[in-house]
């Protein structure tokens, strides 16, 4: 089944100020006549409003569950995003890979590791300022299907939208999409895992998350294309704490390129990887953890401001950070450097160097394209 418009959640005073701005400058046009008759010379023609692409803001790893749902209890629930929630808040979309079930429910997969917390902890994520979460990833069916179920409700409720995850194979593929700036980008989002266990893939009467299958990748990809301006794929893939991603990361994120997505990130392997530009897309292998227990090189970290244009175009940026036992903050001023030349190290075998001294990366825009 192709992908389908899935949710496009209100933005609220972005829009409201796009709508108020172009009812007052019909009104003032629509009443220039009149007022020149009964009022002298007519007033001046108010200035069209700048365009402004859409900023997008995104995140890696997220785990409420053990010393973040501790944290929330006793500080509430804007204390484990409390160093970064500015940069996450003034973005038009912010995204992020919530890593474990909300709900109480369920019984615990037969794997080393499964997390759960309570629902009300989706808080932290609301108050942080999140827009949506993929949940294609190797632990949002740790406690099952019924668990699963809760996670997406508790996150749909909170105003957050989900993609990679859905209660059957078909909402699972569906991409979300959103509209933001001025003129409005039709941004899509979808979600992979190309995680084991297989079981917590979603199938025709289960519920579970959007396999990376190749030719699923192509469909929804190819589909979302058809939908939106400019098309995101997240996939949860590679190996944990390696530093350079593997040849089924290249391939997956070579294969989602081809297919017309414009940014491919990535999540998983705890630390940081490098990028790589395969034609106008740019591919982020790993986003490293960002509010999860971490030491040594898992500690470095960053968010990637992504502004897009119609024509794929796009600046990006990333924001190094660091984590300080399980909360992320913004990287000092040394700390910022050390982690923009471990990027720079890490994308090197890649092809190309692409971040600037500033940490920025400009991207081209698609072969054919104009300008918009």
């Amino acid at each position: 089944m192709s992908p389908s418009v899935a949710q496009i959640p209100n933005l609220g005073p972005l829009r409201a100020r796009s709508r108020a701005l172009s009812t007052a400058w019909l009104t003032a046009v629509l009443l220039l006549p009149l007022l020149a008759d009964c009022a002298g010379p007519p007033a001046p023609r108010p200035t069209p409003s700048r365009e402004r692409s859409p900023t997008i803001v995104f995140a890696g790893d997220i785990l409420l569950a053990g010393r973040a749902e501790r944290l929330i209890a006793e500080k509430g629930p804007s204390a484990p995003f409390a160093d970064v929630s500015a940069v996450l808040a003034e973005a038009d979309l912010a995204v992020g890979n919530l890593e474990c079930s909300l709900s109480m429910r369920g019984t615990a997969a037969d794997k080393k590791f499964t997390f759960r917390v309570n629902p009300k902890t989706v808080a932290a994520l609301s108050e942080a300022g999140f827009d949506v979460v993929t949940l294609a990833n190797n632990h949002a069916v740790d406690y099952g299907q019924a668990a699963l179920s809760d996670t997406i409700g508790a996150v749909t409720d909170a105003g957050i939208a989900v993609v990679g995850a859905g209660e059957d194979a078909a909402s699972a593929r569906q991409p979300v999409i959103l509209e933001a700036g001025d003129p409005p980008v039709r941004i899509a989002l979808l979600g992979f895992s190309n995680m084991q266990p297989t079981s917590f893939y979603a199938g025709r009467n289960r519920a579970g998350t959007n396999p990376a299958h190749p030719d699923a990748i192509r469909e929804c990809i190819s589909a979302a294309g058809r939908q939106a301006d400019v098309v995101v794929a997240l996939f949860h893939w590679g190996d944990e704490r390696s530093s350079s991603p593997s040849a089924s990361q290249r391939q997956l994120a070579y294969l989602a390129a081809d297919a017309g997505a414009d940014l491919i990130i990535g999540g998983h392997p705890h630390v940081l990887q490098g990028f790589e530009r395969r034609g106008h897309s740019l591919i982020a292998y790993s986003m490293g953890n960002f509010l999860f227990p971490s030491r040594g090189e898992c500690r470095t970290t960053m968010m990637l401001r992504y502004t897009p244009q119609r024509d794929g175009r796009a600046r990006v940026e990333a924001i190094p950070c660091v984590i300080d036992g399980f909360q992320p903050r913004l990287a000092d001023e040394k700390e910022r450097a050390k982690c923009l030349s471990r990027l720079r190290k890490l994308s090197a075998p890649l092809g190309e160097e692409l971040l600037d001294a500033g940490g920025r990366i400009a991207l081209p825009p698609r072969s054919g394209s104009g300008s918009t």
